[in-house]
């Protein structure tokens, strides 16, 4: 029988350079702040109190790259790690979206149901979320899951993924010295 948490798996993937590397593109990007989506509205909202992370899709040169990586790690997540032969592959994953948080900047609790992933041609809800760490040197910014009973440390370069239902709400505590960034993608 297994434990929700037997379900959270992180992989080393991204080595210290390509991880530096990024960060380096993305001090070019253009960010905006992170809202959620209201689905009893339809509008989307900042929960924090403007303390909501920044944002951005810009297609930076290392994107490509970083894609395979995260695609060869979902594939180790579901082929290797699940080893359920009625759950051997995916449809599809969300571009990568590249999240930083200043000093006293967080993430809101919630859970990974994205509307946003799926506005347009594609339709379904993501299954599987991704969570890369590009940096280490920080302080606060930790991800807590299970109402907080449970704090991952996710380090430079590795890659976390978990399943995107209501079983497995998450939150990421302000920073309190430093920038802190990561990479999401979501799995449907």
């Amino acid at each position: 029988m297994h434990n929700i948490e037997d379900f959270v798996k992180t992989y080393t993937v991204l080595d210290k350079e390509f991880c530096e590397k990024i960060r380096g593109e993305l001090n070019t990007a253009n960010w905006r702040q992170h809202t959620f989506y209201d689905p009893r509205t339809g509008v989307y909202a900042d929960r924090s109190g403007n303390k909501e992370l920044d944002v951005t899709n810009d297609n930076i040169p290392s994107r490509q790259e970083l894609t395979q990586k995260v695609w060869e790690t979902v594939h180790k997540y579901i082929v290797e790690g699940l080893q359920k032969p009625y759950y051997n592959s995916w449809s599809g994953f969300s571009p990568i979206r590249f999240n930083r948080y200043h000093e006293d900047r967080l993430m809101a609790l919630h859970v990974d149901h994205i509307h946003s992933i799926f506005e347009g041609e594609r339709k379904g809800i993501p299954v599987l979320s991704v969570l890369g760490s590009l940096n280490n040197d920080y302080e606060g910014g930790e991800f807590l899951m299970f109402d907080d009973e449970k704090e991952y440390k996710i380090k430079q370069g590795e890659i976390m993924i978990f399943p995107s239902i209501f079983l497995y709400p998450h939150r990421v505590a302000p920073v309190t010295k430093g920038i802190r960034d990561t990479f999401v993608s979501w799995v449907w």
